[in-house]
């Protein structure tokens, strides 16, 4: 059973009808956990109603609050989803308490049994957050695996931060949009090849939205067409599946179009539900 450790915001996705649990780092923490890792989110939630039902919820499906912070000052994380036919887009309010994530003696020594760490570059939107998970990635074991989302939301796209971790990072994953715009950051035309020039060991994915997922690494390049999607679910969070079920498999070892095969089918059984946390019992690998 691997250790596994998502860093980041868990918020309520505020839908037009209805909310329900989210962030991007609780949802790969919460899939992590369906797959049947030893899954520990590190957050913070403030001392409100929000965060109490955030902290049932999460505990009524099992995955540790552990390192779940409370905030005296700060509220818990809200977001407004909106949708533009089925593609959801986002208002994130402030102040939220995942901002000001704070390091501790314990998690310190908890990250020394890392076998990997999941981070997106949303958390990283202010200094307290930031400068906390650059503590970690500077601190973990070498052979823990550093999983990168860039999960970008204007405008909370700090350049340098961004750049900084990718480079930090042994997975980076990104959606066409990203991919575009961190090219034009460091003009160039071939992003995934430049990063593995600098870094041969980086693996590079690329979520392509209804044709499925790449992969680029040194051993070459990758694709898998995306499954079908049914029920009445919406895309919320499904690309935090898809990763969750790439981080699974790679510490299992598993490459090539194979690793993008089963992360896809995951995704998509996923996107066939509402919510970004959809029942266990509605999820088939």
């Amino acid at each position: 059973m691997s250790v596994i450790f998502s860093f980041g915001e868990i918020l309520w996705d505020i839908f037009p009808d209805y909310k329900k649990p989210g962030g991007s780092p609780a949802n790969l923490a919460y899939h992590l956990h369906v797959l049947g890792n030893k899954s520990y989110l590190v957050s913070r939630i403030g001392e409100d109603k929000h965060g109490e039902e955030l902290l049932k919820f999460i505990s009524e499906k099992g995955l540790s609050t552990q390192y779940v912070q409370k905030d005296a000052r700060q509220p818990t994380g809200t977001v407004t989803v909106h949708f533009s036919g089925d593609e959801p887009s986002y208002t994130i309010h402030k102040p939220a308490a995942w901002d000001y994530i704070e390091m501790s003696d314990e998690l310190k020594s908890a990250m020394t049994d890392a076998d990997a760490i999941c981070f997106a570059s949303l958390s990283q939107r202010e200094e307290k957050s930031a400068n906390t998970l650059q503590n970690i990635l500077d601190t973990i074991p070498e052979n823990c695996l550093k999983v990168f989302d860039l999960n970008l939301r204007p405008p909370f796209t700090n350049q340098d931060i961004i750049l900084t971790t990718i480079e930090k990072a042994n997975v980076v994953k990104f959606n066409k949009d990203e991919l575009d715009m961190v090219s034009d950051w460091l003009d160039v035309e071939n992003l995934p090849a430049y990063l593995l020039r600098h870094d041969p060991a980086k693996k590079i994915l690329l979520t392509l939205g209804g044709d499925g997922s790449a992969l680029f690494t040194k051993k070459g390049y990758f694709e898998h067409q995306a499954y079908p999607i049914s029920g009445e679910g919406d895309f919320v969070g499904v690309g935090d599946a898809f990763l969750a079920c790439i981080t699974h498999l790679l510490l299992k070892g598993e490459e090539g179009e194979n690793l993008l095969r089963k992360a896809n089918r995951y995704a998509a059984a996923v996107a066939s539900q509402k919510g970004g946390m959809p029942g266990m019992d509605q999820i088939s690998t």
